[in-house]
C-alpha cells in the first residue's frame, strides 16, 4: 500500500509549535530555543482510521522545513526578555 503524501497545508504552525493535523504529531519548543524542544509522534506511523498512511520521515521533514520557515519569518516571537 503506498504512502499518504505529505503537503503543507496539513500542518497548523503558531509560536506554540507545529501540528500535523492529519495523525496528530507535534513539535512544541522550549521558551526562547525554537529549535529545541518536545516531540509527540501522536498516531505518526499507523495507519489512521481513514486509511491514510503517512510516512514518519517524510512529516518531520516537512515539519523541520515548515517550522524553521516561521521562525526565520517571526525571529521577534521567540526571543527571551528578562
Amino acid at each position: 500500500m503506498p504512502s499518504t503524501p505529505v503537503q503543507r497545508d496539513q500542518f497548523e504552525v503558531s509560536p506554540k509549535g507545529i501540528t500535523h493535523k492529519p495523525s496528530g504529531a507535534t513539535y512544541t519548543p522550549h521558551p526562547g530555543a525554537p529549535f529545541s524542544g518536545t516531540i509527540n509522534l501522536s498516531q505518526l506511523g499507523d495507519v489512521l482510521t481513514n486509511g491514510d498512511d503517512y510516512r514518519p520521515h517524510e512529516v518531520q521533514t516537512m515539519m523541520e522545513r515548515l517550522w524553521a520557515e516561521y521562525v526565520n519569518a517571526n525571529p521577534r516571537l521567540f526571543e527571551v526578555h528578562d
